[in-house]
């Protein structure tokens, strides 16, 4: 499986540099983030990412990628889903993808699990071929900082200039409404809110499961955030399940040992 790294340019002007060193000083270091500023767990946590639907004509691949030391770079570690075709029917239905019919996983199943480690620090990058034929043509990270012209990867492109070093939010998470029919607006379809009112999740919001969906920068402004979502929820640790069995067998073992005693002697 090919791996592909996305670095930050080194060749800074000096107010792009006061700017940068200004965002690092403001942000505040957290332990638990999952959002547009990054992915970040204090203890390892497994993720069970499910597809729900792609649209729009590239073909798309979505990756997790973690941070290299002083988060210059990010390298892909794992492939969750992919496209092997741009979508079901052609343009019909927005160019709408389903799992099985146009999009893939590498073990064949909706569902990926994956564990992020303690401390470490991860994004959610989309890495689409537009029509080229490359896999790897151009990307948006579910980071916003790294949607900006500030960042880079060989043989690629990031098409959406009007992104300056701030970047740009191609991805939305939580319980938002989109209607794939609708040319109305995200604000509209949501009351309101704007995507920067959806670009984090708590820890209960992912214990639940709750939606992640992507923009891939196909259109110019249009940010519909509809061309890749999945669901993303805990994953329950293996002691936590076989416990809960554990409990279930006793609480079962229990009851029919009070019935045998209830019972009357013949």
């Amino acid at each position: 499986m090919t791996t592909l790294t996305l670095v930050k340019k080194t060749s800074f002007t000096i107010a792009t540099l006061a700017t940068t060193i200004l965002l690092s000083i403001c942000a505040p270091v957290q332990a638990f983030m999952f959002g547009t500023k990054g992915i970040q767990f204090d203890e390892d946590t497994s993720i069970n990412f499910t597809f729900d639907q792609s649209h729009g004509s590239y073909q798309s691949s979505l990756w997790v990628a973690q941070a290299q030391s002083g988060n210059t770079g990010y390298t892909n570690i794992a492939r969750l889903f992919y496209e092997f075709q741009p979508s079901d029917k052609g343009y019909a239905d927005e160019w709408k993808g389903s799992f099985g019919k146009t999009v893939a996983s590498d073990n064949g199943s909706m569902t990926q699990t994956f564990k992020f480690l303690q401390g470490q620090i991860y994004t959610l990058l989309l890495w689409s071929d537009t029509g080229s034929g490359k896999q790897f043509e151009q990307y948006v990270s579910s980071t916003t900082l790294m949607n900006s012209p500030e960042w880079f990867a060989a043989n690629t492109q990031f098409s959406r200039d009007d992104c300056v070093l701030t970047g740009c939010q191609q991805v939305i998470f939580g319980d938002f409404g989109i209607d794939y029919n609708s040319n109305d607006s995200f604000a509209n379809m949501n009351g309101g809110k704007g995507p920067e009112q959806y670009s984090s999740l708590a820890m209960p919001q992912l214990a639940r499961g709750t939606k992640v969906s992507f923009d891939d920068a196909g259109g110019a402004n249009d940010a519909d955030f509809q061309d890749f979502t999945v669901s993303a929820e805990l994953a329950p640790e293996p002691v936590t399940v076989f416990g809960t069995m554990l409990g279930l067998g006793a609480l079962a073992a229990a009851r029919r040992k009070k019935k045998r005693q209830q019972q009357p002697e013949k």
